[in-house]
């Protein structure tokens, strides 16, 4: 009978300027414990997630249909460190895991580049997919509706102060709130600082990163739903803070510095200032989703 686990890192998708098409893993994670049974079961997550409707097994399903198989059961339990609706991927952990389950449970018939394309069917773009399941730093794109990753290194110095404030955002309502149309100009601020947020993130470079993470197209109208947003933002650039991104489209955001000290101090400052609310120091996960023994 077979029993493994799938370890799947939360991403931060965006990046400030990067919307819809760059993605960083972080060292956060879920896991997905699959073992041979007799019927489906779900475990270890809230009862109205414990059916046949979980997402996990929905992509575990959809990989079994893209390999011409019909799906063997299994009994699934979840750890979930990576929290719901709050901007740090959690919907991509487990269509990740469901799809690395089934890869596993057919003997390994999927290559990378088609874990993602399944993946990125049910998701609907690859910006959170493709850093879950390649890790570290990446830019994605569609192209004849297909996904391709452009890896890039990330600069292992780069401390992720992740405030995660105890509302959601939910991503349907982040996205209604970014206009349908922007001027070109603005879409040539957004490339070129989209461009400039890859190479500053790679390098390490600081003043080139907060110049870089400045963004017109969708943080503007999606701060709005982070009622702390400008507070925070005030809080952790005063305090040294390189950049301040929204991660993904909230409630999560993220104060970006390479001093592990003034990362350390920052988590404290905001945890006191704002008990209710999580507050983790991250790093880049150069690690995508990976398989290991139970």
């Amino acid at each position: 009978m077979k029993k493994f686990v799938v370890r799947v890192p939360a991403t931060s998708a965006n990046l400030g300027p990067g919307y819809d098409c760059m993605g960083l893993a972080l060292s956060m994670y879920s896991e997905f414990t699959f073992e041979e049974a007799e019927s489906f079961s779900v475990t270890g997550c809230p009862e109205e997630f414990q059916n046949e409707d979980n997402l996990v097994l929905v992509a575990y399903r959809k990989a079994f249909g893209a390999a011409g198989k019909e799906p063997r059961p299994v009994k699934l339990s979840i750890a979930a460190d990576v929290p719901v609706a709050r901007g740090l991927g959690s919907s991509s952990t487990c269509i990740a895991a469901g799809v690395l389950g089934a890869d596993v449970m057919l003997g390994g018939p999927f290559t990378l580049e088609e874990k993602l394309r399944i993946c990125t069917e049910m998701e609907g773009h690859p910006d959170n997919a493709a850093p879950a399941l390649y890790g570290g730093l990446t830019a994605s794109f569609m192209e004849e509706g297909k996904p391709f990753v452009v890896p890039f290194g990330c600069d292992p110095a780069w401390r992720f102060v992740t405030i995660i404030p105890d509302y959601e955002v939910h991503t349907a309502e982040a996205r209604k709130a970014v206009p349908r149309e922007m001027d070109i100009s603005k879409s040539v601020y957004t490339t070129s600082h989209a461009l400039a947020m890859a190479k500053a993130l790679e390098t390490g470079d600081e003043r080139l990163t907060g110049l870089a993470a400045r963004d017109v197209l969708h943080e503007p109208y999606r701060k709005k739903l982070i009622p702390d947003y400008e507070k925070l933002r005030s809080l952790c650039l005063e305090a040294g803070a390189a950049a301040f991104l929204i991660s993904g489209s909230g409630s999560t955001m993220l104060a970006l510095t390479k001093q592990e000290d003034q990362a350390e101090s920052l988590a404290r400052t905001v945890g006191k200032a704002y008990p209710a609310f999580q507050v983790h120091v991250l790093r880049a996960c150069q690690k995508g989703a990976e398989v290991l023994p139970a």
